[in-house]
């Protein structure tokens, strides 16, 4: 005869297998919560090596490319007010900024007036022109040449020219081409196969705002701090930057390189507020110091600002951020 056990589960064991399983429930969210907070942490630190680690390589190729295609004398024909290819801001107690110029853009190539490619192809840009035409590339606004402060360019780095006119891909400049510059038929059946590259001649500024957001403010005007003028184009490269420091190797011997002043072996780094002559700079030492967008429990009290770059001290206060301090040494190419 089959008997049935109709007891159930006493009231105390349900109570038991409650706790039990907010026990398990509660360890499973906790391990979830810690996990997801390490993630968050993780992706952060990645994101400002990866964010800071850019706007340093960006600022390292302009440094490099300083001078490039830039008028024989600047004090004669200033780039939008800037008379020197580096222009160091220098400050002891907030970051430094740098202007660069040079011809870092380029926009298209340039043509004999009425010649594309394809057509017949003369010997050159003949000398004494004042007028060609641009083939431009697919590029937005701020890269087109104007009459206002977009009206710098070089061809190839060895002319520099100041736009005059411009209307469509036509443009008009001064000075005469004092040379002829060669076009470019490949493969010498004839026709025109490539114009000689234009390159748009501009200063770009480096800074880092109250914010720190540290900008790339191309054509900015020289009486404004970090901030864009209406005719200036603001780009922001990276976010949480504490610190932009820079430092300046110069060659005061004339030797063309970078001096050691003191005979110790080694090349000297001064602040900007102690070069004399900008001329003179040969090379840049550049800091980046970036900090995480969020604090990181498990870093408690680990974090601080370094206690110096160059000339900028800092107030070391523990916190619970994650930073990078990116440095290295440029050398200026165009003399």
């Amino acid at each position: 005869m089959l008997v049935l056990n109709n007891k159930g589960f006493t009231l105390t064991e349900v109570m038991i297998s409650i706790v039990i399983g907010l026990v398990l429930v509660s360890s499973v969210a906790a391990t979830y919560v810690t996990q997801n907070r390490s993630n968050d942490v993780q992706q952060s630190v990645s994101e400002v090596n990866n964010q800071s680690k850019v706007a340093h390589d960006i600022i390292a190729n302009d440094i490099k490319s300083a001078g490039f295609g830039i008028p024989e004398d600047m004090n004669v024909v200033p780039i939008n007010g800037y008379t020197n290819k580096l222009t160091p801001v220098d400050s002891t107690t907030l970051p430094d900024a740098l202007t660069i110029v040079g011809g870092f853009r380029r926009i298209g190539t340039v043509w004999p007036t009425g010649v594309v490619p394809g057509s017949p192809c003369p010997a050159s840009l003949a000398m004494g022109s004042a007028s060609m035409d641009i083939i431009f590339l697919g590029l937005d606004s701020t890269a087109i040449p104007d009459t206002i402060n977009k009206n710098f360019l070089t061809i190839d780095g060895i002319q520099f020219l100041t736009v005059q006119t411009i209307t469509g891909k036509s443009i008009t400049f001064d000075p005469p081409l004092p040379r002829a510059i060669p076009l470019v038929d490949i493969d010498g059946n004839g026709t025109c196969d490539t114009g000689r590259s234009i390159y748009l001649v501009e200063n770009v500024t480096y800074c880092v705002d109250s914010e720190s957001i540290l900008h790339r403010i191309r054509r900015k005007d020289t009486t404004l701090s970090c901030y864009a003028s209406s005719n200036s184009d603001d780009q922001i490269i990276a976010q949480n930057i504490e610190d932009l420091q820079f430092a300046y190797a110069v060659d005061l011997n004339s030797d063309g390189l970078p001096d050691d002043t003191d005979g110790d072996g080694e090349v000297n780094y001064f602040d900007g507020n102690a070069v004399a002559n900008f001329d003179t700079i040969k090379a840049v030492r550049i800091n980046i110091l970036a900090r995480g967008d969020r604090e990181d429990a498990a870093f408690h009290l680990k974090g601080t600002l370094p206690a110096a770059i160059e000339n900028h001290t800092h107030t070391q206060t523990p916190d619970d951020f994650r930073r990078r301090w990116w440095r290295s040494v440029k050398k200026v190419r165009n003399d």
